[in-house]
């Protein structure tokens, strides 16, 4: 059978990108028959990783749980890392991630200068390429006990100039949302349908009701609805060959999914890259400018800190700050 997770990172910020990743894992056996009893992932791995930080052992969970400012990018990027080496060996530079799990970002950054990669960027951010390397061979060793792969790891990383384009033709910010999640399920349905796909996304905007949304954006599949309650939204496509997934949308997913886990840490990781070149862009152009995350406080006392500079620059307002 074949588990994957979607979720987002930088849903709510006023800077910086919106990245939607996804994340799929082969494990053995059969799906679960329209129950969330599939095997749990932790367990199966439970000697390389792990729900809370251990000594050893690589940290899987929310992002929320694995990263924070206090404590740095090093435990979030070392686990997504070795996870994105199981199945891309030859990671290099963030252009080169960038490339393997978000292709369309790199022709987006050309419009975007402050997301060029500065020519002293470290890669690692944080962690040691080598310690990495040995985490890696750890967690194949693992996978392969366990009979589970890493089949595949994608991010659609949005820039704030698609972002709004796309928010003025549909006017709604949770519609853009599910548009990325959409793309995702797509890609997932398109490799995985018919080998016991299971796909387990977050909440997306906090929408409760997906079966028209996915009915428009599948017309070639038939839609059965399994389950609709504030917690956990359920459902079954078939399509007219006969390949079938289930797709849940579930509140706190990434506790009982691990590759919904993994794809909240992929887009972690991904906006905090980019946000360090953002950051460096314009410490760059001023030195004393305090850093930013982009979330909405913060981010209106970097605009103003900046916009002197940035009218000086000619970089107008609405391709670096997002509409909503």
């Amino acid at each position: 059978m074949i588990l994957a997770g979607i979720d987002e990172a930088g849903y709510g910020p006023l800077l910086g990108p919106l990245v939607v990743g996804s994340c799929a894992v082969s494990m053995p056996g059969e799906p679960p028959p329209d129950t969330d009893d599939w095997p749990d992932l932790w367990q199966l791995l439970r000697r390389i990783a792990s729900r809370s930080r251990k000594p050893r052992k690589l940290h899987i969970n929310d992002s929320k749980q694995v990263y924070s400012p206090s404590t740095g990018l090093k435990h979030l990027e070392e686990s997504m890392l070795c996870l994105l080496g199981c199945i891309h060996p030859a990671i290099t530079s963030l252009d080169d991630l960038l490339q393997h799990v978000a292709p369309a970002t790199i022709e987006q950054v050309n419009d975007h200068p402050w997301y060029i990669a500065p020519k002293d960027e470290r890669f690692p951010i944080e962690v040691d390429r080598q310690a990495v390397s040995i985490m890696t061979n750890a967690l194949r060793v693992e996978l392969r006990q366990a009979e589970c792969a890493v089949e595949h790891l994608a991010a659609d990383v949005m820039l704030e100039g698609r972002y709004n384009k796309m928010l003025a033709q549909t006017r709604n910010k949770a519609s853009v949302l599910f548009s990325l999640a959409a793309g995702h399920i797509d890609a997932l349905l398109r490799r995985f349908a018919g080998k016991g796909l299971i796909i387990v996304a977050d909440r997306q905007g906090g929408r409760e009701h997906y079966g028209r949304l996915l009915q428009l954006m599948f017309e070639d599949w038939q839609l059965e609805i399994l389950l609709e309650t504030e917690q956990k939204s359920d459902y079954r496509i078939t399509h007219i060959d006969g390949r079938s997934a289930r797709i849940l949308f579930a509140t706190k997913s990434e506790s009982t999914s691990m590759p919904t886990a993994v794809a909240s840490m992929l887009c972690k990781y991904l906006r905090e890259a980019m946000m360090h070149r953002f950051n460096a862009f314009w410490r760059m152009h001023l030195p004393q400018v305090a850093p930013t995350a982009g979330y909405y406080t913060d981010g209106l006392r970097f605009l103003a800190d900046i916009r002197a500079k940035r009218e000086l620059m000619g970089i107008v307002e609405n391709r670096l700050v997002r509409l909503k």
